[in-house]
C-alpha cells in the first residue's frame, strides 16, 4: 500500500515557461509505504510541523508511527522533516551517502545518523539505481495491485520531465537522466515523482 502525504513542487518549470526561480516555498513529495506492517516515509520534505499535519492528516497517523525513514539523495529539500522521526531508522543507499559525504561535507553530523539501505528494507521493496539528477540517487522500486511503482525522487521531477524524458536544471548528467527516466517508464506502471503527483504509465 502506498499514500502521497505531501505532493510537490518546483522552484521553477521551464515547461510552463518559467525560466527562473519563482517558487520560495518548495518541497519534494513525500510517500508512505507500508509493507510487511511497517511504515516507510520516502523523503520526508515538509517542516516538521507540517509534516506531523499532514501526517495525520493523510493516513492518521503520529510521527512515532513511522518506522523507517528512507533519503533518495542528498539535496536538502528531500529532509526538511527529517528530525521529527529520531525514533525510526533512518536509510539512504550506501553510493548515495558516500557522495553526500563527500559533496556535502558540513552535513557530516546527519550523515553519520544514517544506515545503508542495501539489506534493510523491507520484504519486497528494493533500490533502483537511478543516475543523472545526482549519479547516487536510488529510488524504490515495490510491487502494487495495478503494477509495479517506482517511487522516483528527482530521477523524474514532474510529469512534463517525465514525458520530454529530460533531467531538471540541476542535474549532474543529462544523458544519464533521460536513459533513468527511459529505465523507470520501461519498469514501473506508477511512477511517483519527486515534485509532483503519481503519474500512470501507459506504457
Amino acid at each position: 500500500m502506498f499514500r502521497i502525504i505531501n505532493i510537490g513542487t518546483l522552484s521553477q518549470n521551464k515547461f510552463w515557461g518559467e525560466t527562473a526561480r519563482v517558487r520560495e516555498d518548495i518541497s519534494a513529495t513525500c510517500t508512505l509505504l507500508e509493507v510487511g506492517g511497517r511504515r516507510l516515509l520516502v523523503d520526508p520534505s515538509p517542516r516538521r510541523e507540517k509534516l506531523a499535519q499532514l501526517l495525520y492528516n493523510r493516513a492518521g497517523l503520529r510521527p512515532e508511527a513511522i518506522d523507517i525513514v528512507y533519503v533518495t539523495h542528498w539535496h536538502g529539500d528531500h529532509m526538511f522533516g527529517l528530525r521529527l522521526f529520531e525514533h525510526a531508522t533512518w536509510l539512504m543507499a550506501e553510493a548515495g551517502l558516500a557522495e553526500w559525504h563527500e559533496k556535502a561535507p558540513d552535513y557530516r553530523h546527519l550523515h553519520a545518523r544514517f544506515t545503508a539501505a542495501e539489506g534493510a528494507l523491507p520484504l519486497g521493496v528494493e533500490l533502483f539505481p537511478a543516475p543523472g539528477h545526482t549519479m547516487a540517487l536510488a529510488a524504490l522500486k515495490m510491487p502494487t495491485p495495478w503494477g509495479d511503482l517506482i517511487v522516483a525522487g528527482d530521477a523524474v521531477m514532474n510529469r512534463e520531465y517525465f514525458d520530454a524524458e529530460e533531467g531538471y536544471h540541476n542535474s549532474v548528467d543529462f544523458d544519464l537522466a533521460a536513459e533513468t527516466i527511459r529505465r523507470i517508464k520501461a519498469a514501473a506502471a506508477l511512477v511517483i515523482p519527486g515534485h509532483d503527483n503519481v503519474i500512470l504509465n501507459m506504457k
